[in-house]
């Protein structure tokens, strides 16, 4: 856990009670789940230029032209009787090389609350209270102020060895079998030797994988169905065929991921390069179709799609809004506010930018899905 998340979660259990205490505690209760959150972005954007990149730069490398984003998100339960004890939690994102938390506070409401880790690059707020009774509200909410960023490291073929040397321990979940996404099953196996058996480099193998997936997986919005579906059926939304990326290259030996945003999912792989420094590369397989960088500022929630809940005793691809309560079922609210923020005045002086915040502006709906607001909402080349 970092600094920031430690000094926000300690705060929350000082002024209340412990979570991780009261949750080791729970008896056997009854879970409740919130619509599954919704991934379809299949449309293909068109950048702007300058929002969106149409292209890379050409003299620039790295985490590139940062902006600054506040996020509110949290749980609002409402007591429509006697329910005790009680427990909630939601995906919150987590500090990440192109996502960096300038700040994160939590605010409680008849509760305790943290933000816990749950894996390296996943993790949620979790809400534990006593109980509930009617007409009482309880909340909790995570208040951040973001830097988001575009990246692009001019990844390219030749700076990785053809032969990659076999993943370190940590690397290993990204080569087996997660909720809902086959890697050992013989579709898979057959695809992916059929693509990518004549191919010697890891790099050629992951561009064929990515340009198969463009080209036969046809979108189409609809529930997440799974690998072996989507190889079948030839058709998904942007988390099937990020997912057929995924399973295609573990299935070829190249650890591989899920990344999840608000509405959409798309792909990284893993290389080390020469210098025994490994990375892991974008690989946009809905929506965008960039591979090897990314040209939009983008609030992650997740990476990785094996996350285990304790409570819940089993993984998730995609963590999920939840519950758990022994009495009468609270009403909840899952709610989330993202909103760019004007530039800096430094910023300004500088003039590498102007006072015009941009797009990105969502708000999270009682389905689960991340709806477009402010004044670019209805822009072309905002994704959906």
């Amino acid at each position: 856990m970092d600094r920031r998340t430690f000094l926000a979660s300690s705060a929350a259990a000082a002024a209340g009670l412990s979570c991780r205490s009261l949750a080791g505690d729970f008896p056997a209760a009854v879970d409740s789940f919130a619509p599954r959150p919704p991934a379809f972005a299949v449309i293909p954007v068109v950048g702007d230029g300058k929002w969106i990149w149409t292209e890379p730069p050409k003299d620039q490398r790295g985490y590139l032209e940062p902006r600054l984003f506040e996020l509110s998100i949290g749980i609002e339960l409402q007591g429509t009787g006697n329910a005790a004890p009680l427990m909630a939690s939601t995906p919150v994102p987590l500090e990440l090389p192109e996502q960096k938390v300038e700040d994160v506070r939590i605010r409680t409401e008849g509760c305790a609350a943290e933000i816990r880790r749950l894996a390296p690059e996943a993790g949620q707020l979790f809400l534990a209270a006593d109980g509930i009774v009617r007409g009482q509200r309880i909340i909790a909410e995570a208040i951040y102020t973001l830097s988001l960023c575009k990246q692009y490291h001019g990844f390219e073929k030749e700076q990785f060895p053809a032969t990659q040397k076999a993943p370190h321990k940590e690397l290993r979940l990204y080569l087996g079998d997660s909720p809902g996404i086959q890697t050992r099953d013989k579709p898979v196996k057959d695809l992916a030797a059929k693509l990518g058996g004549q191919l010697a480099h890891s790099w050629d193998k992951a561009q064929a994988f990515h340009k198969w997936v463009w080209e036969n997986i046809t979108a189409r919005i609809g529930p997440y169905t799974n690998v072996l579906t989507a190889l079948k059926d030839r058709v998904g939304d942007c988390e099937e065929r990020a997912a057929v990326f995924v399973a295609l290259c573990r299935a070829s030996g190249i650890p591989a991921r899920l990344v999840w945003l608000p509405n959409h999912n798309w792909a990284e792989f893993y290389l080390v390069d020469e210098a025994g420094e490994g990375h892991w590369i974008p690989a946009h397989t809905s929506c965008y179709s960039w591979f090897g960088w990314t040209g939009a500022h983008e609030l992650v929630l997740q990476k990785g799609d094996n996350i285990r809940i304790p409570e819940l005793g089993k993984s998730q691809r995609l963590l999920e809004d939840w519950m758990r309560r022994s009495g009468a079922k609270p009403e909840a609210r899952y709610f989330a506010d993202l909103k760019p923020l004007p530039p800096t005045d430094d910023a300004k002086n500088q003039g590498t930018t102007t006072a015009d915040a941009g797009p990105g502006e969502r708000s999270k709906s009682a389905s689960g899905e991340w709806l477009n607001m402010g004044k670019y909402a209805k822009e072309k080349f905002v994704r959906r």
